[in-house]
């Protein structure tokens, strides 16, 4: 399955907020609702879909009763945000109201930012997320998930979020018209995060970003690399160690917790680190336990590639 390039134009009547006016996760006041769904099925995750409708309707055919789809940045499919696209979202909620799923997704940087941020903030399972629909979730940068998948389930499943990266290749693009600023995070998307992490001690199952953390750049190949993403990319590697330190030893040093976080995604990259990967480097696991996904369809939960 191939995924279309991202579109190159937006609706003319689209409006851009200036930088200085961004306003972050942390600080909107326009907070109305609270859903907490159960999800009954996996928690499935994808990577850059790129408003591809083959990709999605590759993807519908795999999907079960009441499962959760992911996509690590680059969705794409509000990008002109026009009544074509807009059109097209409805039959795709449609399709997951019909089966009891959701699709949910962190922003990359090949995203209309503006039009992603006009939609109406909620709280969905504990995070602060878009509402694009009633199945169609954007989570903010740095929010932490909470997800129960029945009564019975004392811990949630907790899945810490951050999307974003730069453009390289914004020499074929325009400014407010195929890429926008806000594609990078701002001060205020960092101390959410730091903060949101910290109230959970650290204690996170999975990590589903855009971009990766900066020690796994050299391990991918650099063609992604730019000194504009490097803060975001320091602040990643961070947050890794972070959990990676943590995983091994739970606050009051016993090992009850030991062993909780689970796996890191991340898009962006255009390449899936799977099992034949690991077995080409001669590896058993993934490097700081960070995944690259792009065109697979993994199992979070079990790291089953779907096919």
């Amino acid at each position: 399955m191939e995924k279309k390039n991202e579109r190159q134009k937006s609706e003319s009547d689209t409006k851009t907020e200036n930088s200085a006016e961004r306003v972050s996760f942390a600080e909107c006041k326009n907070n109305k609702t609270s859903e907490n769904p159960f999800i009954t099925g996996r928690l499935l995750i994808t990577g850059d879909t790129h408003g591809d409708h083959g990709a999605m309707a590759y993807i519908a055919k795999l999907l079960r009763e009441g499962d959760c789809l992911f996509v690590a940045g680059d969705f794409g499919y509000i990008f002109l945000n026009d009544t074509s696209e807009k059109s097209y979202l409805r039959d795709v909620n449609h399709f997951l109201v019909k089966h009891n799923c959701y699709l949910v997704f962190v922003d990359g940087n090949h995203e209309n930012h503006p039009a992603l941020n006009s939609y109406p903030v909620t709280t969905w399972n504990g995070a602060r997320c878009h509402k694009i629909s009633s199945r169609i979730i954007h989570v903010g940068r740095g929010e932490i998930l909470k997800i129960f998948k029945s009564e019975e389930q004392t811990e949630p499943i907790k899945i810490w979020c951050f999307g974003g990266a730069f453009s390289i290749d914004r020499q074929y693009r325009k400014l407010n018209e195929s890429y926008w600023e806000e594609e990078l995070p701002i001060d205020e998307d960092y101390v959410n995060s730091s903060k949101n992490l910290e109230a959970e001690g650290y204690q996170i199952d999975f990590g589903i970003t855009h971009t990766c953390p900066l020690y796994r750049v050299r391990t991918l190949g650099c063609y992604h690399a730019a000194r504009e993403e490097e803060p975001l990319q320091n602040y990643f590697q961070w947050v890794c160690d972070k959990l990676n330190e943590t995983n091994e030893m739970s606050a009051d040093g016993s090992d009850e917790k030991k062993g909780r976080f689970k796996r890191w995604y991340f898009g962006h990259w255009h390449t899936d680190w799977n099992q034949n990967w690991l077995e080409v480097m001669h590896l058993e696991e993934l490097p700081q336990k960070c995944r690259a996904i792009y065109l697979d369809l993994e199992d979070m939960e079990t790291g089953e590639v779907i096919d």
